[in-house]
């Protein structure tokens, strides 16, 4: 990557950032500031990467038309600004999700492209943060984590849920906030969904539990 396209990814990145600390969490009116910036600590070259990469994730085929959505809302910009890192960054998956613990539905219904984080072009502990892509009727099922997490949802027709509650519609300009720990599901309808996701403290992607045992993913 050269020199500049590093400047505008950090750019890009920071203003999203900024854009998120302006907002106010769709449930609670929560405010979030902006994440203090935490170096990554030095690698060991036996320490299994945090991301699978690839260029055929099934999902994919969705990208061209969930940025087309997203560019006809008031969140417009941001998807601006995610759409000029898309030639910098790697769509992945956690590693951790296989076939053996997945349902196809959610491995060929998702992917994750880290501007910042421990993988990703910015190398960071915290704050994380990239783009995260979901094809039409996909669940990605009740998680939890440590890290406080944001999600800015960019397009319609998805819904989210906390603590195993009931689902709720959320629209394009929506955050979402996380708590450590707190559990926490998406679903989309007849579109795909995209969205700015980040973490506001380090952790490892590696370590999302889903609280009900591996079988509960695959269901």
């Amino acid at each position: 990557m050269t020199e500049k396209d590093s400047d505008t990814l950090r750019t890009a990145f920071d203003a999203i950032w900024r854009y998120i600390a302006d907002q106010k969490d769709k449930i609670h009116g929560k405010s979030i500031e902006v994440p203090e910036f935490v170096p990554s600590p030095a690698r060991d070259t036996d320490t299994p990467t945090e991301s699978r990469y690839g260029t055929d994730f099934a999902v994919l085929r969705h990208v061209e038309s969930a940025f087309d959505l997203a560019r006809q809302f008031k969140t417009a910009e941001i998807a601006e600004l995610l759409a000029s890192a898309l030639p910098l960054i790697r769509w992945s998956q956690n590693p951790n999700y296989t076939e053996a613990k997945c349902s196809r539905s959610l491995l060929d219904g998702y992917a994750y492209a880290a501007m910042g984080g421990p993988d990703g072009p910015i190398e960071c502990a915290a704050p994380r943060g990239g783009i995260m892509l979901m094809g039409p009727h996909v669940t990605y099922p009740d998680h939890f984590h440590s890290p406080r997490e944001v999600y800015l949802v960019l397009t319609p027709g998805a819904q989210w849920r906390l603590d195993e509650g009931e689902w709720f519609d959320v629209e394009p300009g929506d955050l979402l906030f996380h708590d450590a720990w707190q559990m926490h599901a998406t679903r989309t309808a007849d579109q795909p969904m995209l969205a700015f996701a980040g973490w506001i403290e380090p952790g490892e992607r590696l370590s999302i539990d889903w609280g009900k045992g591996s079988t509960a993913i695959a269901n």
